[in-house]
């Protein structure tokens, strides 16, 4: 155990209130008293890989409902979309090389990631990216890519070769058959690529509702609203490939909520990866890049952690 925090001591103490808490969290960390410039406080580190966030808050008041002191985790790393969820929700944390305790005065040390020119992948490349989120395989055959996604196979092969310049893929060859694997998990592996990722949505409008096909899908505040407790907007939002409908249809201004649904232009076809009618949910996410509404922010945050929980 450290003896001191970023030049804080700390002293430490057994914790010995484990079987007041249900089975699933006494199970999920280790415990244990740490005082941090003299302030009481209970240091957990998981055991295995840390909950998505909604979980995590009602696992911390659980444990405070035993014992009402600050809860610390303890992180080996913290990836940069975990940090900023920890931090907005004053959730304190300590890794070696950062540290976020609001109840002594927050501090924050800077763990800076190597810079690295982002060139932005084509949209070809963003959607083999996103195959192999949702293929769930550590190793994924280019092969079985290929049959799923419209591309040529020199289409593929810059593709490939796109995701293997970003450092974040392994590429190799088995026999005839081209393989990619990540060297990160799921959630990891899409926080470090979020700088090569795009929104989908090149243009949106509106038009009548007697216009919509069944190449739409709901998209938008419509589909985050299915799929999180964000409260669904006034307008029905589809989304739809930009190649499948005329732009020249599309006004810009919404007169009538009752008679009109709002239509975004995508730069591929919305219901590759869609289940139910409605865009896939890292898609959905990435269609709300730079959207400085607080409520949208928390949902898509939902969204991407229940998307990325890893299973066991």
């Amino acid at each position: 155990m450290r003896e001191s925090v970023f030049g804080i001591p700390i002293r430490y103490e057994t914790w010995d209130k484990q079987d007041s808490l249900p089975l699933y969290i006494a199970g999920s960390y280790d415990f244990c008293i740490a005082y941090i410039a003299e302030k009481r406080c209970l240091i957990v580190k998981p055991v295995e890989e840390l909950v998505t966030l909604p979980a995590l808050k009602k696992q911390i008041a659980k444990i405070q409902e035993v014992d009402n002191v600050p809860v610390v985790l303890e992180l080996r790393t913290v990836s940069a979309y975990r940090k900023r969820s920890l931090i907005e929700n004053l959730i304190p944390f300590i890794t070696e090389k950062q540290v976020f305790l609001p109840f002594i005065g927050t501090m924050l040390t800077g763990e800076k990631e190597p810079e690295k020119k982002a060139e932005k992948f084509v949209f070809s490349t963003q959607q083999l990216f996103l195959f192999y989120l949702y293929s769930r395989k550590k190793r994924l055959y280019i092969s079985e890519a290929s049959k799923m996604l419209p591309f040529t196979a020199m289409t593929m092969t810059r593709a490939v070769r796109q995701l293997e310049n970003t450092d974040l893929f392994f590429v190799a060859k088995e026999g005839v058959n081209k393989v990619i694997k990540s060297k990160y998990r799921r959630a990891e592996l899409f926080q470090k690529a979020k700088q090569y990722l795009s929104t989908p949505v090149r243009k949106a409008g509106y038009m009548d509702k007697s216009q919509v096909t069944s190449d739409m899908v709901y998209a938008g505040e419509t589909a985050l609203a299915e799929k999180t407790m964000l409260n669904p907007g006034k307008v029905i939002t589809y989304a739809v490939s930009d190649r499948n409908f005329d732009k020249k249809l599309l006004s810009d201004e919404l007169v009538d909520p009752a008679k009109q649904v709002r239509l975004e232009l995508w730069a591929y076809d919305p219901k590759i990866f869609s289940k139910d009618s409605i865009v896939d949910n890292l898609s959905l996410a990435l269609s709300f890049q730079d959207n400085p509404d607080e409520r949208i922010e928390e949902a898509v945050e939902e969204l991407v952690e229940g998307e990325l929980q890893e299973n066991g």
